[in-house]
């Protein structure tokens, strides 16, 4: 009966569900519209799943460094001597720095950053507001800062060191060129890109966590000072954005305090610091949707702090967005009749899908395996 339950569900997670499309919705910024109409048009077409490389990403990076729009700048190199590049933007007086793939395997976000790189490169129709955004802030960009995770597709770095929790011990040569970085720039905002789990769900409800945000604490109390609060509220406008093309899809992180983590401490810096999560999306294997939200709030994000509009936000909003709630799983079979030890039983599965790394590390297979049995009245299945 199990082998048969396993192969019922490796035809039942074969099937692809159509993205969601866009709709103008009243009171988006002219940066939606942007979105909206001419994504297609910035995409980087080089990168075309999550499963990309430092060597990949290289030639990109010196396109943009040679083009006379952004400054460039290697600020130093990874465990096994990978090259961790810094892409500046703008000369306006608000600084904002962005750092992605601190885990070698959460990519999404990079795939978008490239997307805007080719977006501040164009010459098109929205050069008003690029040039408002340029003039008004200072971006810095730091793209897969952990190289030799990503050409394994492991979290880790080459010491085996998580490095979002090295900011206190400052063990491994991309944590501290990070904090570096930060240190030095003393930016007024920051934006920390992860992937999350596509696991989680936007509280106890069926649906996924495509973006979940965090505007992490800076001590054990949980403290609010006008740093926090800045955070806070930008998330508040990108959420209100987001409802409107994945509604009910975004959640928030729990915000304990975690004293080796890099949110947490570059808030307390004074920082006003942003963590992005992207999670999962039905139909969406290789979060190419999840790229384009990831593009969409953080070109609103920008507006938003260019034009210090964020400030308007109320920050009980942020309190309401749901907590990431744990309770999805790829399939979930309610009312199966099986046999267990010889006695026959009336009960629900839930099937999830390991990932197996090809030798290059280039794609990944799944292979499909009984998570639980029993009662399963709250959770939920793709």
């Amino acid at each position: 009966m199990m082998k048969k339950l396993l192969l019922i569900s490796a035809f039942a997670l074969t099937f692809v569900f159509p993205c969601r499309g866009y709709t103008v919705q009243p009171g988006e910024t002219q940066a939606a519209i942007a979105v909206l109409n001419n994504y297609e048009k910035y995409r980087e077409p080089v990168i075309k799943d999550r499963f990309f490389k430092h060597s990949d990403i290289m030639p990109l990076i010196k396109k943009h460094a040679g083009s006379g729009v952004f400054r460039h700048e290697a600020i130093g190199t990874s465990a096994q001597g990978r090259s961790i590049n810094h892409l500046i933007l703008g000369t306006g007086k608000t600084k904002v720095l962005l750092w992605s793939q601190m885990h070698g395997d959460e990519s999404t976000a990079t795939m978008a950053l490239f997307d805007l790189f080719n977006f501040f490169a164009a010459n098109d129709e929205h050069n008003e507001l690029r040039k408002y955004l340029l003039d008004n802030l200072e971006l810095h960009f730091v793209p897969m800062l952990n190289p030799d995770g990503a050409q394994v597709w492991k979290r880790r770095n080459a010491l085996d060191i998580d490095v979002n929790r090295d900011a206190r011990a400052q063990v491994t040569p991309e944590g501290r060129i990070l904090l570096k970085l930060a240190q030095e720039l003393k930016p007024d905002f920051g934006f920390n890109l992860h992937d999350q789990s596509m696991y989680y769900n936007a509280g106890p409800t069926d649906k996924t966590a495509t973006i979940s945000f965090l505007a992490p604490a800076f001590n054990y109390e949980k403290d609010m000072n006008d740093v926090r609060k800045r955070a806070m509220q930008v998330i508040v406008g990108m959420n209100s954005l987001l409802q409107k093309h994945i509604p009910g899809r975004v959640a928030k992180y729990n915000d304990d305090f975690e004293p080796r983590a890099f949110g947490d401490n570059i808030q307390r810096l004074g920082v006003s610091t942003i963590l992005i999560e992207s999670g999962g999306y039905p139909g969406d294997p290789e979060k190419q949707y999840i790229r384009k939200m990831n593009f969409y709030a953080l070109l609103n994000a920008f507006e938003a702090i260019a034009d210090r509009s964020y400030a308007s936000e109320d920050i009980r909003a942020y309190e309401e967005i749901p907590q990431n709630h744990r309770s999805l799983y790829d399939l979930v079979i309610r009312n199966v009749e099986t046999e267990i030890g010889g006695q026959t039983i009336r009960t629900n599965l839930c099937i999830n899908r390991a990932q197996l790394k090809s030798a290059d590390f280039r794609s990944v297979s799944y292979r499909g395996g009984i998570e639980e049995v029993g009662d399963l009245e709250l959770v939920f299945g793709y």
